[in-house]
């Protein structure tokens, strides 16, 4: 025979094998086990709650839930109820969970729960409150009598319209009344029906309730369990959560503003050291608590392999800075993936991992350059180096051109010069000149030759020209004067304004910013210089076409124009007038967007409709003196023209750009106050397009006779407005943009 303790002991092994079968899923060999202990019924009443806590495990997992109900009655002789009757309680409520339709397992509960709380208690109140009792849906009542016994005295709760976070301060089961405090609303009462809607109940360990009134625990934990801090907001806030909302959760209540940043990177490394946390390295930075512990060389590993190439690359990126040292095993699994992409047909991705592994190397000797490299034609070669991207990158890349591809290097150092990217025009510009210097002179002679051909390049050597003094290849464009390289910039001006005519400012803004810095930069010294060498002809020739191109240095333009008068004060008398494309009509977004409307109206709808109306009325029969025939065909005429016309019109539409409007002179997109210097009325229009309004809009077209007459006109100028029986004089007080407010 067994002793007592033998038989306990017995009964924890049981246990022990029971919620190892239940966490592993192996629920077809917890019956057995659980028969096994049901041998000892005494043993079993004496562990019970155990017991309950398996078979609520075993309910959760198992699909065929009569399975848990038969194990569950198996526990019903092994107890006292008497002395159990909390655990008899919770054995009922558990029976009804499996199997909701019988009626005994429903009134087995009913019976127990008012057997264990009177009828005056708190607990029963929200029994009631519950509609358990005759419900036609148990699971939905005893789901709700779960939430409302949450609400007991004590209990921390959350009102979610805004009331903050507070306690229960009482139930009271005669008025039906649960008693709160809460942050922005003292001693609140709430009918327990409605309770369970209006507030959220919280574990006493939740953020929210911690913060509450826990404040110096909290803080506690900000200095000595940072990590266990930020599994408490995790667990409480949501999980995963962006690092702004953890920041949000702490700042300035637990942590202060400037003592952030360093309490956050401190606590970065040892959320990662605890394997246990996914930090994200990128926006929105989130992080999570994992399920299971991975270390933080797994956890990069994992991380590169699920990646898209971009966030891929930055991750290789940071593994390879430390590749030799703490995460060289993460680094040897990253160089094997890298190695592959170094072998696709995409040039830039494989020149990118190319990059990488040469850092990531120790002593390597560029062999991964000369392979990845050799693979190209130069034009392709550069087109890709065009598209790398990080801070040194291109330069490395350059940098390693005359060793990969001895052959040909200076052909494809002179197409990144002619190229769009100023990093690897100033790396492929600056290892031509130390080591091809012949090479580089004639690519300069050439440049210089014709602007047009690359203006960034051009710009690019007019400022290394001003800035490297002692570079010698760069005599030859020095020793061509101030004048010339000012006419030559302004001939590159012209270029890039009939350009724009055909391909819009946008695709030349990053041409025509280089131009204004060359103009305009160290107090427009190039400019300077340059108007100093010429003569009066010279200098009102460049006047007038600063003003043609001034659509493209609408900002440089007024400095450009005093440092020219200052030079030649005959320019201040050359007269400016608008400039804009005649053949163009300028409008406003929102004008193109009704005029748009307009036309899809009639394509879409009216022209449509009129071809029903010609077959219906065709259908009438005797064409001749079909009246209803006739009056189709002729708006479906009407239509179709109107139609064409209004195609071409769209065809010629630009819309109106808000940096072009000047201040103080009117012009297209000014909003200009007038007074009536007879009457002395004060009226206000806008100068837009055709299709942005009309005078009773406080609109006037700058294609009309009076918006042509107030075109070119600055603040103080005064007009005669013809009118059909007499004149007026209107003085213009204001000019500003109608695209803003101020």
């Amino acid at each position: 025979m067994q002793g007592p303790m033998e038989t306990a002991q017995d009964i924890e092994r049981k246990l022990a094998q029971l919620r190892s079968l239940v966490a592993e899923r192996k629920l077809d060999r917890v019956e057995d086990v659980w028969m096994e202990a049901m041998e000892d019924p005494e043993g079993v009443g004496s562990r019970i709650e155990a017991f309950l806590d398996v078979a609520e495990s075993f309910l959760d997992q198992i699909k065929d839930k009569e399975r848990a109900a038969a194990l569950l009655e198996l526990l019903l002789p092994t107890f006292d109820e008497a002395s159990q009757g909390r655990s008899a309680l919770r054995l009922y409520w558990l029976l009804v969970k499996a199997v909701p339709e019988r009626k005994d397992y429903r009134a087995g509960l009913a019976e127990r729960f008012e057997r264990h709380y009177p009828l005056a208690s708190p607990e029963r109140a929200f029994y009631e409150a519950s509609g358990y009792t005759g419900s036609s849906e148990p699971l939905a009542a005893l789901g709700r009598l779960d939430r409302l016994l949450r609400f007991k005295q004590g209990a921390y709760v959350y009102h979610r319209s805004g009331w903050g976070v507070g306690k229960v301060l009482a139930v009271d089961p005669f008025l039906k009344q649960v008693k709160v405090d809460l942050e922005h609303k003292k001693d609140h009462r709430i009918a327990i029906d409605a309770v369970d809607s209006i507030l959220e109940p919280l574990d006493p360990g939740h953020f929210k309730a911690l913060r509450h009134d826990r404040l110096e625990e909290l803080r506690r934990m900000r200095d000595e369990t940072p990590v266990h801090l930020i599994s408490i907001v995790l667990e409480s806030q949501g999980n995963p959560l962006p690092l702004k909302e953890i920041k949000a959760q702490l700042v300035p209540v637990i942590i202060e503003m400037g003592a952030w940043t360093k309490w956050w990177n401190r606590v970065k490394a040892l959320l990662r050291e605890a394997g246990v946390f996914r930090v994200g390295d990128r926006a929105p930075y989130a992080v999570e608590k994992l399920q299971a512990a991975v270390s933080y060389e797994e956890e990069l590993i994992r991380r590169f392999q699920r990646a898209e190439w971009p966030d891929a690359r930055q991750l290789a990126r940071q593994v390879a800075r430390r590749g030799q040292g703490e995460l060289s095993a993460a680094w040897d699994r990253i160089r094997e993936k890298l190695l592959l992409v170094c072998d696709q047909n995409d040039a830039t991705k494989s020149i990118e991992a190319a990059i990488i592994l040469e850092r990531g190397d120790a002593g390597a000797d560029g062999e991964i350059f000369r392979k990845v490299f050799g693979r190209y034609a130069p034009r392709v070669l550069a087109a890709a180096l065009q598209d790398l991207t990080g801070a040194d990158d291109p330069r490395r890349a350059v940098e390693s051109l005359p060793a990969a591809r001895p052959e040909d290097w200076t052909t494809i150092t002179e197409l990144l010069v002619h190229g769009k990217k100023d990093a690897l025009r100033d790396a492929a510009w600056e290892i031509l000149c130390s080591r091809a210097p012949e090479k580089a002179k004639a690519l300069l002679q050439d440049i210089v030759r014709s602007p047009k051909t690359s203006p960034e390049a051009f710009c690019f050597l007019i400022t290394a020209q001003k800035d490297e003094a002692a570079n010698p290849v760069l005599e030859a464009l020095r020793s061509r004067g101030a004048r010339d390289v000012l006419v030559l910039v302004m001939d590159l001006l012209d270029h890039l304004q009939h350009r724009g005519q055909r391909e819009g400012r946008i695709a030349l803004k990053d041409a025509v910013g280089r131009v204004q810095t060359i103009l305009t930069g160290s107090d427009c010294a190039v400019f300077r210089e340059g108007l100093a060498a010429m003569e009066t002809p010279e200098r009102l020739e460049i006047h007038a076409r600063l003003v043609k191109n001034d659509n493209l240095l609408p900002q440089a333009k007024g400095a450009l124009l005093d440092a020219l008068m200052d030079v030649e004060p005959e320019a201040a008398m050359a007269k400016e007038r608008p400039v804009w494309e005649e053949d163009a009509i300028y409008v406003t977004a929102a004008g193109l967007s009704r005029k748009k409307e307009e036309f899809r109206e009639l394509m879409e709808e009216k022209l449509p409709k009129n071809f029903q109306d010609i077959g219906r009325a065709a259908a009438f029969g005797d064409l001749s003196e079909n009246a209803e025939y006739t009056s189709a065909l002729e708006e479906r005429d009407h239509l179709t023209k109107r139609a064409t016309k209004m195609k071409d019109e769209l065809d010629k539409v630009k819309i109106i750009d808000p940096e072009l409007v000047k201040k103080g002179v009117a012009g297209l997109g000014s909003r200009i106050r007038l007074r009536n210097l007879d009457s002395g009325e004060e009226v206000v229009y806008s100068v837009l397009g055709p299709w942005d309004g009309g005078p009773e809009d406080g609109v006037i077209s700058y294609l009309s006779p009076l918006g042509r007459i107030f075109i070119g006109k600055s603040e103080g100028d005064t007009v005669e407005v013809q009118l059909p029986a007499s004149t007026e004089r209107y003085q213009l007080l204001e000019a500003r943009s109608f695209f803003k407010n101020d």
